[in-house]
């Protein structure tokens, strides 16, 4: 396409040159504006001077008339065609050539902006962030795990990621980044962060490995701790395997420890689980009771303020609590659909009125993507993994 766009301005610039170089030969040779006229007013008059007689004006002058409109109809017979070929490609380069800049002024603010929580191209981070209780007061100073956003754009449609870049996300450390929040990004900028997300979405195999890597290494610890004294890789990692092997049969005991995993997935900074919404403390550490219990030996002042109590699994963080969710969802197909799907602003879901937006969908997105350029949404769980995780958040 590239080429063809090339091809297309070098030909269009040679036509432009021969016409005007066409132009100029005519208005030398037909107007003599520099020629001084010599002679009596009467004589050079316009209508006074002779001009060619009938014989010279049906031969000469007449071939040379149809001689330049044959060349000027062979032009255009030849630029026309050329033109109706070419101007597609023209149009698709000049648009994916926007896409291009407007990916590359998007890379440039997730640089300045964003890569400093959530890690280069994307890929998770870190953050700094004060936890302050209900009257602003100090509490403490924790690590947020800020999600991986190479799968965003397959867990949100870009209007969710827009609002979220405008408006932040209460209670943890992404600010509002733009205006009508009021930060410092324009409509444009944001779309051009967006534009830029796009290109670092990772397709569905790299994604059910990742997301497959967090579950076994959650089934590791479940083996180790139930067998402390092995210690042989391939011992180890073939007991995963049967645990994983018997675990994911929903008639299983271990099915419920099995959707757990899934919710808890620690994997691209807890963007493929629940548990980062879900579960007070999560995104800074309390990940189980003994990881809770030294974050509130560090920071007292968290149970104190109630921010952090224990480690309370789906009781409500960022998100809503868990707790009552099979009043919410009358069966477990309903609450299975919401998670595929995710939230939708204004509407209603399960008991709710509407939705926030804030829910991703963990399932294949299904709208129409009317973007240029390439980008990518992958499915983050399967349906067994769905229904595995619903059936865990309905025992709570």
């Amino acid at each position: 396409m590239i080429l063809a766009a090339s091809t297309q301005r070098t030909v269009g610039l040679v036509l432009a040159v021969i016409v005007m170089v066409g132009v100029v030969i005519y208005l030398l040779f037909n107007f003599r504006i520099a020629k001084r006229e010599v002679g009596s007013e009467i004589e050079l008059a316009a209508n006074r001077r002779q001009y060619a007689d009938d014989a010279e004006l049906e031969t000469r002058i007449l071939d040379k008339a149809l001689g330049w409109s044959l060349v000027s109809l062979a032009g255009i017979a030849l630029v026309l065609p050329l033109y109706w070929l070419m101007e597609p490609a023209r149009q698709e380069n000049a648009a994916y050539s926007w896409v291009k800049r407007f990916e590359s002024r998007g890379a440039k603010s997730y640089e300045e902006a964003c890569s400093g929580c959530h890690g280069p191209n994307g890929v998770g981070g870190v953050a700094a962030f004060t936890l302050a209780n209900s009257e602003g007061q100090f509490v403490a100073q924790v690590q947020w795990k800020a999600p991986a956003l190479t799968s965003v754009l397959s867990r949100f449609d870009e209007s969710e990621v827009e609002h979220i870049l405008n408006y932040g996300r209460p209670g943890s450390p992404m600010p509002a980044w733009g205006l009508p929040g009021g930060g410092p990004l324009t409509e444009q900028q944001v779309h051009q962060l967006i534009v830029y997300l796009r290109s670092i979405q990772l397709d569905s195999e790299t994604i059910a490995a990742e997301v497959a890597a967090g579950v076994r290494a959650g089934a590791r610890r479940i083996v180790t701790e139930a067998d402390p004294v092995s210690v042989d890789h391939d011992e180890i990692e073939a007991a995963v395997d049967e645990w994983l092997a018997q675990a994911t049969d929903p008639a299983s005991p271990d099915y419920s420890d099995y959707g757990e995993l899934i919710f808890n997935n620690s994997a691209a900074q807890g963007a493929y689980g629940c548990a980062r919404c879900h579960t007070p403390g999560f995104s800074y550490g309390a990940t189980d009771d003994e990881a809770t219990a030294s974050l509130i030996a560090e920071w007292p002042r968290l149970a104190e303020s109630g921010i952090l109590t224990g480690y309370r699994p789906g009781t409500g963080h960022v998100g809503p609590s868990l707790a009552s969710v099979g009043t919410r969802f009358s069966t477990a197909d309903r609450q299975a659909d919401f998670v595929r799907s995710g939230s939708a602003v204004g509407v209603g879901y399960g008991n709710a009125r509407a939705g926030t937006g804030g829910m991703p969908g963990f399932g294949s997105r299904t709208e129409d993507l009317d973007v240029i350029g390439t980008t990518v949404r992958s499915r983050i769980l399967t349906p067994e993994q769905i229904a595995a995780v619903v059936a865990y958040e309905r025992g709570l």
